[in-house]
């Protein structure tokens, strides 16, 4: 089922902070490179805003096995009017902090050493939203607590979600500040962790397919035309057969 996935190229997770730098015509150092598929595609358009959802545990092989559960996603991939591309990344690690720290820098763990949250704290490596912000864009995140505000001072919005053994109300604390700041604005990363927590993955992927759903669709409504690029950070803790992780990019 679904074997046509098999043949999506292969980047790396170092490519994606080049590729939105790219998107917003932003001179950036990288260890990775921007993807051309991407460039070409939707490079010359005039986008109001990039969207990086990183989606927790996303690895290649959940998205390819409940491919029918993500069922904005399939409706996309069966309208063949609808422009949207999916990419293996090769995932530097096998936890979140390194993942999400080279997906928002573009450098490899040996480059940016960023294993915790407290590493975080104590760098001066900027990321793709600091250059943005600095470059005149207007930035947000959304994310768990401590790692919002590790870039306090540094972004124009910043939307800190308290930490709860309910992920699922985590999520949903999540979506409504991404549906927040969406009219806002030009560059915006929110981290959704449900797959992770819940290891029930049929039943954690039909929700993440409704996160996904709401955000898309409020965006929709407020007449932007943006970039999104859904990216899991690891894969599957399970698996240590895997290596890589879904990216799928679409314009709205």
């Amino acid at each position: 089922m679904h074997q046509w996935l098999d043949n999506c190229k292969i980047y790396n997770q170092t490519d994606v902070a080049p590729t939105i730098a790219r998107l917003l015509n932003i001179s950036y150092d990288a260890d990775g490179n921007p993807i051309n598929e991407v460039i070409d595609e939707f490079g010359g358009e005039d986008t109001d805003a990039v969207v990086l959802l990183i989606i927790d545990s996303l690895g290649f092989n959940i998205f390819k096995r409940y491919l029918d559960n993500f069922k904005y996603i399939s409706s996309m991939l069966e309208n063949k009017k609808d422009r949207i591309m999916i990419f293996k990344l090769k995932a530097v690690a096998r936890y979140t902090t390194p993942c999400i720290a080279t997906l928002l820098n573009g450098k490899n763990i040996d480059k940016h050493m960023l294993f915790s949250t407290d590493d975080v704290y104590k760098s001066s490596m900027k990321s793709i939203l600091e250059v943005a912000t600095e470059k005149g864009y207007i930035t947000g995140i959304v994310m768990e607590k401590m790692g919002a505000l590790s870039f306090k001072g540094r972004l124009t919005y910043i939307v800190p979600i308290d930490n709860r053994p309910d992920i699922i109300y985590f999520d949903k604390e999540t979506v409504r500040g991404v549906l927040n700041l969406i009219p806002k604005t030009d560059l915006l990363v929110a981290h959704l962790r449900t797959i992770d927590v819940i290891k029930d993955y049929d039943y954690a992927t039909r929700l993440m397919d409704g996160f996904i759903k709401d955000i898309c669709e409020e965006f929709d409504k407020i007449g932007k035309k943006g970039l999104f690029l859904l990216c899991g950070d690891h894969p599957v803790h399970e698996d240590l057969s895997e290596d890589s992780v879904a990216l799928i990019v679409f314009m709205l």
